[in-house]
């Protein structure tokens, strides 16, 4: 009996070891169990490791991958299959779990609504993302806390935010991938050991690819053309910049800012229209050597940084400065660099040095004009000192401004009323009205200067709530319960209304701020790629005791 036992546990578990993962059709128009008309359909049906093989076709769902999976077209020609959006709110593709394939797809966001992103890798690890096309969408591919993925030879394009999006994540590697056309190329955003390599990244709004507080990630051989910023480095350290070409960038070709100890070497950077190189705000311990600054407006602009090392570098033909010093006191080092046909190379003169030039010259002038009874050079040079003092007077103004006269707001919140109802034992359902009164482009918190302020200008109002229990509000307690986009009409009282839900029994703080979202060109070290500019604010209590 115990042998019989022992014989059928072996036979039992030899039998389950030997299970193959199974192929699952979709829209083959096959009759058996396996094939399904329904891509998700095939995928709640799958079991772990098996591989999803989609026919030729269009597709309109919004698929959520919680299992092990290859998901692939038939040709493999991500022309042949092609995924709409069906959800206003859903990725296309939302992958949660590890170890999951997506190979040989068109995923497209609806026309109707392409903000939700096309696929979304979800605090899931070694991800294959691999042939595909992705537009349309909000962010192509959005990548959060994800580690081990490998994002290989995709096309994403027209995107209406980024092309490729890592926040939170290490580890992961995009390759050969071409990334076109995009708000925004690439963002790795407080991730780390990124590795970058042989992407096409070009004619994106704002920028190619853009690292924020990022460590140790590698970029190499890439080709980041007819973008505004070829590559962005902001708060970021320890990365290596290799071998990758910098082209006709609308601004710099590479741009850095508070980002220390990293090596950039053997890059190209040619007919950027302002710098091949930005390197500015408290960067320092960065090496650029053996790289070849070509036909640039400047090879380099330095600004308030220092501890840098310059070294066997090429200028070539650089319209105005090879290396310019925006302000003459920093302390790199610059050696062994050669210089061509620029038109100027490498010179600083400090404002000591600057001012006593400008003195010897008049002095010499002066000199020359009464001894020779030049009356016309006399008149020149008294016209000269005049412009000189009157710089004076408006540098110091602008130093040490007088008290603004501008308004205060340029939006006015007024006449706020609550009015709230109970919805159950605990909550009170509370009715918030008020006037937004847009009566200023120009005020103290926000000047028009970029002409941003329109007559019918979009802003965001958000409704933050405070209720500490010892009645002190600070803005650690303050929590954002309601944000919503509107349009105010310049001079108009803009009537606004909305709803929030609190507990009932307490006193609250309620904050209304009127704000105006900046978007940045590249990565700020600490507003990211939005900045909130405050436009008008107005706080008041409501007792719901």
């Amino acid at each position: 009996m115990n042998l019989r036992i022992i014989t059928l546990m072996l036979f039992l578990f030899l039998t389950v070891g030997c299970v193959s993962a199974t192929t699952i059709t979709v829209g083959d128009n096959s009759t058996t169990n396996l094939s399904f008309s329904s891509i998700q359909d095939a995928i709640d049906h799958a079991q772990k490791d098996d591989s999803i093989i989609i026919y030729s076709g269009t597709y309109s769902e919004s698929l959520t991958v919680d299992k092990p999976l290859s998901i692939s077209s038939f040709s493999l020609d991500p022309e042949d299959v092609v995924l709409i959006s069906n959800n206003s709110s859903a990725p296309i593709i939302h992958i949660t779990v590890d170890n999951v394939k997506i190979s040989g797809l068109t995923i497209e966001g609806a026309s109707s609504n392409p903000s939700v992103v096309g696929i979304f890798i979800d605090h899931a690890d070694s991800s294959l993302v691999s042939n595909n096309i992705i537009s349309n969408t909000l962010d192509g591919l959005y990548i959060v806390s994800s580690s081990g993925s490998e994002i290989q030879n995709n096309t994403i394009f027209l995107n209406i935010e980024h092309g490729v999006h890592l926040l939170d994540s290490t580890l992961n590697n995009l390759e050969n991938n071409n990334v076109q056309n995009n708000k925004r190329g690439l963002y790795v955003d407080e991730s780390d050991q990124i590795t970058i390599e042989g992407n096409n990244v070009s004619n994106n709004q704002m920028y190619g690819i853009a690292l924020r507080k990022s460590l140790f990630c590698t970029i190499v051989e890439n080709e980041l053309i007819l973008n505004n910023i070829g590559l962005a480095l902001t708060s970021s350290d320890k990365n290596t910049v290799f071998g990758n070409n910098l082209n006709e960038n609308k601004q710099y070709g590479l741009h850095i800012w508070e980002s220390n100890s990293n090596s950039v070497t053997d890059n190209y950077f040619a007919e950027n229209k302002d710098s091949g190189l930005y390197l500015t705000c408290l960067s320092s311990n960065n090496i650029f050597e053996r790289n070849s600054f070509y036909s640039n407006l400047n090879g380099i602009t330095i600004e308030s940084t220092d501890d840098n090392i310059i070294k066997n570098n090429k200028f070539r033909s650089n319209e105005e400065y090879a290396i310019y010093h925006r302000f003459p006191d920093d302390k790199n080092s610059i050696e062994d660099n050669s210089f061509a046909d620029n038109r100027a190379e490498n010179i600083k003169l400090s404002l000591l040095q600057a001012i006593l030039i400008v003195i010897i010259t008049l002095t010499i002038l002066t000199i020359i004009a009464f001894y020779f009874g030049l009356s016309w050079l006399k008149k020149g040079l008294f016209g000269l000192v005049a412009l000189i003092i009157i710089s004076a007077i408006l540098l110091l103004a602008w130093y040490f401004p007088f008290e603004s006269s501008l308004p205060a707001n340029n939006v006015y919140v007024e006449n706020l009323e609550a009015n709230s109802i109970p919805i159950n034992e605990t909550y009170s359902r509370v009715t918030l009205s008020m006037n937004l009164n847009y009566q200023n482009k120009d005020a103290y918190l926000h000047t028009n200067n970029t002409g941003d302020m329109i007559d019918n200008l979009p802003v965001f109002v958000q409704v933050s709530v405070s209720t500490p229990a010892d009645g002190s509000y600070s803005d650690e307690d303050t929590e954002l319960i309601h944000e919503e986009q509107v349009v105010l009409e310049y001079l108009g009282s803009n009537y606004y209304e909305c709803t929030i839900d609190l507990e009932s029994g307490k006193t609250y703080e309620v904050l209304v701020e009127v704000n105006l979202k900046r978007e940045l060109e590249y990565p700020h070290p600490y507003y990211g790629e939005v900045k909130w500019e405050l436009l008008g604010v107005l706080s008041d209590d409501i007792d719901l005791r």
